[in-house]
């Protein structure tokens, strides 16, 4: 349901790479060509992540020749949801339901004035960013597993604990 971009991936790789040296005690910023190596990834979407990253106020950054990115202090106020937003815009299940979409009566669907799903659509989109919003970003920085799997979340059809929640596609 929930399908992450690429570019919101190597974010998420770039932010637990960082908070990981800052744990290790290690002041050094990290260089997008540091992060592209350690985790092979294109260097050009690399730096681009980090740049939207620092744009976003998620990371600072310092210029010069031994420039680069470090977290900001103030991630440990951010949701996994509104990173994400901050990441890829506002999230929906279905165009109608994107909450731009919901106070315009033509979101542009074919079959909106018979489907009458809107509403319904607009609902469970709400419990989905809601439940986004409360994992906070840092819970996916540590080095064991996130809360959200250690307390039982299904994921596909493997179940991760003794919870029946069930979230699927959220690689």
């Amino acid at each position: 349901m929930v399908k992450l971009n690429r570019t919101t991936e190597y974010g998420l790789i770039a932010l637990r790479h960082m908070h990981q040296k800052r744990n290790r005690q290690d002041v050094s910023v990290t260089s997008a060509r540091e992060v592209a190596d350690r985790y092979q990834l294109p260097f050009e979407i690399t730096a681009k992540t980090l740049q939207r990253l620092k744009d976003t106020g998620i990371i600072l950054s310092e210029q010069g020749a031994r420039g680069g990115y470090q977290l900001n202090a103030g991630i440990e106020t951010f949701s996994f949801g509104r990173f994400m937003e901050l990441m890829e815009g506002p999230q929906a299940i279905v165009a109608c339901a994107a909450p731009v979409q919901a106070s315009n009566p033509s979101c542009g669907c074919e079959y909106q004035k018979l489907c009458g799903m809107q509403d319904i659509m607009g609902g469970i989109n709400e419990r989905v960013r809601s439940f986004l919003a409360e994992i906070p970003l840092m819970e996916l920085m540590a080095e064991t597993q996130p809360v959200a799997i250690a307390s039982g979340i299904t994921v596909g059809r493997e179940t991760l604990g003794d919870s029946s929640h069930e979230i699927s596609n959220l690689s």
